[in-house]
């Protein structure tokens, strides 16, 4: 998949707080979070000052508590690197770009994204920010560092060097020191290769869970050092599904909470058109390995039903939503056979893109930023079995990878505020620890879908 679009090619059998108070740095206390307030959390990604221009100082941070940010990894020689590191802490950002408005120097300590983040925590205190590792992409070695305990101790003493102590290569000692509040572990998946490249064996289930209690144990440390708590979170994947690659509760004692990847549930990989990221099942999808879990609720049903506390439960949401093209006009589109050729995960903006976002919905005059309808041949349903929002089109145009143009019936499935909303009252009515979305430069510019998790902040 491409790393711009991280979540998006997952097929559905692969997928399947307010700020933590600080704690005492103890691996029993760690394993309990510090109180019942609410995570809202969304992911910001290395690339989004790339394809969008979406800068850190873009980030709407009175709208939420906590940051995910997207991608350090484990390298092939065992040890965890930045993904990018010109994007993470060696661009030179002008006054217009920074988070203060005063221009960086090639001579300053730490540059990048890594000095804005270090900016906006200094402007908003109390907003946490954590480094996650892995992704769609960059999960290759996971089960490389995650066989024995030598190369789980070498991996996680990389990671807290370069990341939580800030020793990052070419920089001051220290330099980075603060950036980060904690480590995000997004292996997709342990025990398989679901189309990613991933290394892979039998025992990557059982040494994900020991990998998790090594990164336990030295943010545990490091926090006594350093008095604070350091968080350790992860995103695990939807339905039922996650048992297969992960010990859930045995994996839950470790973290402060568990971010739920409940979107991806289908896609242009299957032979019908359906929802992303559907709020309740419908037994009646006609696409193959549909179960009772395939949902956002009946996951979290099945977490819980695993032992999972509910206090650790972050729902996930997805800013993007999925494009069919050429599809059956019967039923509004929904569940209809569709023929996405020409279309592209890479593409930007609606017309060509199997994964339009919610931005790009409301930049192409499809909808207002509310979410009305607005664009000239497009109607939105509701599909009560799911709980979800979708637009059809009998005749929309699109420009396709090879420069051809068509004007064919077109299916989207996204989330709006209102089905957003469904989250949020699913967060407070099962106590749940919040939500997470990916990815933040994917919402309109007045933010209106992190607007919507207003109330988990109070």
């Amino acid at each position: 998949m491409p790393r711009a679009s991280r979540r998006v090619a997952v097929t559905a059998a692969a997928v399947a707080a307010a700020m933590t108070s600080p704690l005492v740095a103890t691996t029993a206390q760690a394993k309990q979070p510090a109180s019942p307030q609410h995570v809202v959390n969304t992911y910001f990604a290395d690339w989004d000052i790339y394809g969008r221009g979406y800068l850190v100082k873009d980030i709407p941070a009175d709208e939420l508590n906590h940051i995910t940010y997207a991608f350090a990894a484990p390298d092939k020689d065992g040890l965890c690197a930045a993904a990018d590191p010109w994007a993470d802490y060696q661009k030179v950002f002008d006054a217009t770009q920074t988070v203060d408005g005063v221009a960086d120097t090639w001579t300053q300590p730490l540059a990048g994204n890594f000095n804005q983040i270090l900016q906006l925590k200094k402007a908003h205190p109390g907003l946490r920010v954590n480094l996650a590792l892995g992704g769609w992409t960059l999960s290759t070695y996971f089960s490389d560092v995650a066989k024995k305990d030598s190369s789980r101790k070498a991996f996680v003493q990389s990671c807290l060097d370069r990341f939580i102590r800030g020793d990052l290569p070419g920089l001051p000692a220290g330099a980075a020191k603060g950036v980060f509040d904690g480590i995000d572990l997004d292996w997709e998946y342990p025990g398989v290769d679901p189309g990613n490249g991933n290394h892979f064996t039998a025992e990557d289930k059982h040494n994900a869970t020991q990998l998790l209690r090594e990164f336990r144990k030295e943010l545990d440390a490091q926090g006594a050092a350093d008095a604070k708590h350091y968080e350790l979170t992860a995103a695990l994947p939807a339905t039922a599904k996650a048992s297969q690659y992960y010990e859930l509760q045995k994996v839950a004692r470790e973290l402060d909470y568990v971010d739920l990847m409940t979107y991806d549930f289908h896609g242009p990989y299957e032979p019908a058109t359906s929802f992303n990221s559907p709020f309740t099942t419908d037994p009646t999808d006609p696409n193959p390995g549909v179960d009772a879990t395939w949902s956002t609720s009946a996951t979290v049903d099945y977490y819980l039903s695993q032992g999972v506390p509910a206090e650790k439960l972050v729902v996930g949401t997805a800013f993007y939503g999925k494009q069919y093209i050429r599809v059956g006009s019967a039923n509004g589109g929904v569940y209809q056979p569709f023929d996405d050729t020409g279309l592209s995960g890479a593409v930007t903006g609606v017309s060509g893109s199997t994964t339009p976002t919610y931005r790009d919905l409301v930049q192409a005059g499809i909808l207002s930023p509310a979410g009305a309808v607005v664009g000239e041949g497009w109607v939105r349903g509701w599909n009560a079995a799911t709980g979800e929002p979708y637009l059809w089109n009998p005749s929309a145009s699109h420009t396709l990878s090879d420069g051809s143009t068509v004007s064919v019936p077109t299916f989207i499935s996204y989330d709006d505020p209102q089905s957003l909303q469904e989250r949020v009252d699913l967060v407070q009515a099962k106590g749940l620890r919040g939500v997470m979305a990916w990815e933040v430069s994917q919402d309109t510019d007045d933010a209106t879908l992190l607007g919507t998790y207003a109330p988990l902040l109070h």
